[in-house]
């Protein structure tokens, strides 16, 4: 597994957590429980935000032209 397939885990895992915390917020009458769901629901937003920005960063990298181009430092056909 690369980064990136990992960072997708962490993304889909955040996304449930931040659905659970916001269906348990909605359950809840407590204010004091339903501030504390609220407060976990907004940090797995962050966290999701963030994970985004990574991803996204990750996607947007180029290649390496030696990973594109597998044999060209080993065999140049042209040299300036």
């Amino acid at each position: 597994m690369n980064k990136l397939e990992l960072l997708y885990d962490v993304l889909h895992d955040k996304m449930h957590s931040q659905v659970f915390y916001n269906e348990q917020m909605i359950r809840i009458t407590n204010p004091v429980a339903h501030q504390l769901f609220m407060r976990l629901r907004d940090e797995e937003a962050q966290h999701i935000l963030r994970l985004r920005m990574e991803i996204l960063t990750l996607e947007t990298r180029p290649f390496p032209i030696n990973k594109i181009l597998p044999g060209i430092e080993a065999n140049p056909r042209f040299r300036l």
